[in-house]
């Protein structure tokens, strides 16, 4: 993929020898390995690039869905040079780099888009030591030689079926369901549902032919994949995790910015992803809209049978509690990362699951 990226890459090049110019710190190539409707194409790589260009010096070449690097192939190219700027650098397609990013799909009650992008900023931003002096933004960012900023998270994920009602905790039992992560297949197991794990854009095709009964995805992005013609239930009001990533660069190309060239560049970014997180919410609530008129059902958890909320609620306490454990297993500072991100949760007005406040002694 790299190889085929550098050839790419090359004949970017030969293009840009051709007149536009050739790439330096003033020049830079910009890639997505998602197509320019999604919301963090159209309303993040590109509205960050419109202003960067009106406000500095600095220009850039743009590669949109996978058209230089693809999906996960983002790390790579940045250190390779194929790339300056990797928007989105999708962390979760990066198996075992960013151990702690998958922070945010830890399932949360009354969350959205703001909230959670407020803190996960936060975290980023944090001084609080998490482990031998590091912080959060040490540990996943800058001994890894980048620099990054993190997206608008996504819309709360849900749990939304085509056609199936899941109103007890026996309506799980072995339904096929969609997971797009590590943490998707543990909440799932935990609920008892049969996870299959794959990308969203195979979800459509999956779910036409019976592959699948369900998927956890926020109800924003059902138009990015066509599945607004297909879902008809969804269980709102628990999140199943927010989904975020990064725009990222090196610290060797942010090192090659003039001053000035970096005070801008770090606040258009920053107030790009505060903007980011509004447009999903936007859209979020617009695909809701629309798909209820259609007949979609939207179900607060609230409104479910006892069993079925202590039944989802144990089951994302036990999310908290595998997750942490399993990567405190493989060395890495889980749970005060936890306890951290818990506490900015709060803070930011989301809630947690019934159980996690103790088991991360929130109150000592």
């Amino acid at each position: 993929m790299i190889k085929q990226a550098l050839q790419s890459a090359a004949g970017a090049a030969a293009i840009l020898s051709l007149g536009i110019g050739s790439a330096t710190a003033q020049h830079l190539t910009i890639s997505a390995g998602l197509a320019e409707h999604h919301f963090w194409v159209g309303a993040y790589m590109d509205e960050f690039a419109d202003r960067v260009e009106q406000e500095t010096d600095i220009t850039f070449t743009r590669y949109y869905a996978g058209e230089l690097v693809s999906i996960g192939g983002e790390r790579d190219a940045l250190d390779a040079g194929v790339i300056d700027v990797a928007s989105p650098l999708l962390a979760p397609y990066h198996e075992g780099q960013f151990p702690l990013s998958d922070i945010t799909q830890l399932p949360t009650y009354h969350t959205d888009s703001e909230i959670v992008t407020r803190a996960f900023t936060a975290l980023m931003d944090s001084d609080r030591e998490i482990t031998d002096g590091k912080t959060f933004y040490d540990y996943e960012i800058g001994d890894k030689d980048l620099k990054a900023w993190g997206l608008g998270t996504t819309a709360a994920y849900m749990i939304s079926t085509a056609g199936e009602e899941l109103r007890e905790p026996d309506d799980f039992a072995g339904m096929p369901m969609r997971a797009g992560s590590a943490l998707h297949t543990v909440v799932l197991e935990q609920l008892g549902v049969t996870p299959v794990t794959m990308p969203a854009a195979e979800a459509y095709e999956a779910m036409s032919r019976g592959t699948i009964d369900g998927i956890i995805l926020s109800v924003g992005d059902w138009i990015s994949y066509s599945l607004e013609e297909l879902l008809t239930y969804t269980i709102t009001d628990v999140a199943i995790g927010h989904w975020q990533s990064y725009i990222a660069m090196t610290e060797d190309q942010w090192n090659a910015l003039s001053d000035e060239q970096q005070e801008h560049v770090d606040r258009i970014a920053r107030e790009v992803t505060e903007a980011n997180a509004r447009h999903i919410e936007e859209q979020d609530a617009r695909v809701r809209e629309e798909t209820a008129a259609e007949g979609a059902a939207f179900v607060p958890v609230s409104e479910l049978s006892g069993a079925m909320q202590d039944h989802i609620a144990e089951a994302a306490r036990q999310t908290w509690i595998d997750w942490i454990e399993d990567l405190e297993d493989d060395g890495h500072p889980a749970r005060a990362t936890a306890r951290l991100w818990a506490e900015l949760i709060i803070d930011e007005g989301g809630e947690l699951p019934e159980g996690v406040a103790e088991y991360l002694d929130l109150d000592a």
